[in-house]
């Protein structure tokens, strides 16, 4: 499971004393088990994902924000986070396999509105590609 391979490799940044993968991994952790209390049940590696998902989601709203502030010293620490947060997720699909599922779903639903093609696509892509560039896509394809 997914999350006995983030407990594992706490272990291990402890070892290494890696203090921010450390910290990370901690923090992590500790969602996993916040959420797991609160569902009332252990979490399975679809939910940690989801989970992952969002944090690297956080992650990365923050880091435009402290850009936008300009504190440049905040923004490292964040992508740092962000880099170990994303190691424990499978790969997302590229720009062009994301586009080709897009054209698919536009071709195949016809002269459908943006929230029918929206639906099919991210349910064909599930979890694969960010929705933000899924949403780009389908409005350029068809607006």
């Amino acid at each position: 499971m997914l999350r006995d391979t983030l407990f594992e490799q706490m272990k291990m940044a402890m070892k290494a004393r890696e203090a921010e993968r450390l910290s990370v991994l901690r923090y992590l952790l500790s969602e996993i088990k916040n959420v797991e209390i609160d569902a009332k049940h252990e979490l399975g590696d679809e939910e940690v994902i989801q989970l992952l998902r969002k944090e690297v989601k956080r992650r990365k709203e923050a880091i435009e924000q402290y850009v936008t502030a300009g504190r440049d010293d905040i923004v490292t620490k964040e992508k740092r986070e962000l880099t170990v947060i994303e190691s424990f997720l499978p790969k997302m699909m590229d720009r062009e396999a994301v586009e080709a599922v897009v054209e698919s779903v536009v071709a195949e639903l016809g002269g459908a509105d943006f929230g029918m093609v929206m639906k099919a696509a991210m349910q064909k892509l599930q979890g694969q590609a960010d929705g933000k560039l899924v949403s780009e896509l389908v409005r350029s394809k068809i607006l």
